[in-house]
């Protein structure tokens, strides 16, 4: 497989045609303007020595140099040499309630955004670290399978929203099991599930996942969004103005409550910790830290054809043709040197008489 590094520079390709057509041109208006001075059949006779034919391979060398000589600035890569590299780390996922309550303001701008906003940096922490992607509301999905393409999750988490999951409700159990599904059996150790949801479960499952989950090797650290005091759900129309607030079958207001106690539960029988989100998102650090003193496991190799500059092969052939162009003389004969001077030419006794 070819690439060029510098693609840009391949449409100075487009001039060498032209160029070629511009030196043409020039040795036609040169032999228009001998013809001016003499007439054609005194040409060849005055301008005995004179080769039009090396002329034009002259000119075709200095074209021919050119066209690779920009080629070679475009920079030519052939991938032929395959490395393999493996990678040590911690299989990471990351569960994100998108459920309406973490719509609530009382954490600027929103729950659901300041989560996005600690999940975005949590990921620009890992180095070579496996991450993935868990959704939840009142169901799971594996929203990201887990990967070292750290761009492309960060570009999953911006488009995380309510509306990825419509089913109401905050299902800790599905998250836990699903992602305890998408970690290898085999593996026992080097796992773990970060859960960044306020917490308001309405099932009793969570704790049974989370011991399900610790026995096979996973370690849960939860961080909580919201305040104590609970915070109304905004509604907001299709164009995405704030048209009022949730309300229950009375017609009251509904108040959305950070639930720090199932949270720290169900941390406790993961056998991680539990921690409260902030807006200086000082929670991650002790995440790291506790990543950080966890064995880390050789990952899957991956093969890759690491692209191999290739331009001296063809710098080198262009420096050899005009090198052959400045010793090909437009002269009749052999090449000249420039240290050679070519003999005159002897006048016959028969163009004496004439």
């Amino acid at each position: 497989m070819i690439r060029f590094a510098h693609p840009e520079w391949l449409y100075l390709l487009l001039g060498v045609p032209l160029c070629a057509l511009f030196l043409w041109w020039v040795r036609r208006r040169r032999r228009i303007a001998s013809l001016s001075f003499v007439a054609e059949e005194l040409v060849h006779q005055i301008a005995y020595a004179h080769s039009s034919l090396k002329t034009g391979w002259k000119h075709t060398l200095w074209v021919a140099a050119l066209a690779l000589g920009i080629i070679a600035l475009s920079g030519p890569q052939v991938g032929t040499r395959v490395e393999e590299v493996k990678r040590e780390g911690i299989d990471i996922f990351i569960g994100l309630d998108v459920s309406v309550s973490m719509m609530c303001e009382d954490i600027r701008p929103n729950r659901l955004e300041s989560a996005k906003h600690e999940i975005l940096r949590f990921v620009n922490g890992l180095k070579g670290d496996r991450v993935g992607l868990v959704a939840f509301a009142g169901s799971a999905v594996i929203h990201c399978p887990l990967t070292t393409d750290y761009g492309a999750a960060k570009l999953l988490v911006n488009v995380m929203s309510p509306d990825l999951l419509p089913e109401p409700g905050t299902a800790l159990a599905d998250a836990i099991d699903a992602a305890r599904k998408s970690f290898k059996r085999e593996e026992t150790k080097s796992k773990v599930l970060v859960l960044v949801t306020d917490g308001e479960d309405h099932e009793e499952k969570a704790l049974e996942a989370a011991a399900d989950a610790a026995k096979e090797g996973i370690r849960i650290y939860c961080i909580g969004l919201g305040t104590r005091q609970g915070a109304p759900i905004p509604l907001y129309n299709s164009s995405g103005v704030k048209i009022g607030h949730k309300k229950d079958k009375s017609g009251e207001v509904v108040l959305t409550r950070l639930n720090e106690v199932l949270l720290q539960r169900v941390a406790e029988a993961g056998g991680g910790q539990y921690l409260r989100g902030t807006q200086g998102a000082g929670e991650l650090e002790t995440i790291w830290s506790g990543i950080a003193s966890m064995e880390k496991r050789e990952l899957k190799a991956k093969k890759f054809a690491a692209f191999e500059d290739r331009f001296q092969f063809l710098l080198m052939p262009a420096f050899l043709l005009l090198v052959l162009e400045f010793f090909v003389s437009e002269r009749r004969g052999l090449v000249w040197t420039p240290w050679l001077k070519w003999p005159k030419r002897r006048t016959t006794k028969k163009e004496i008489s004439s």
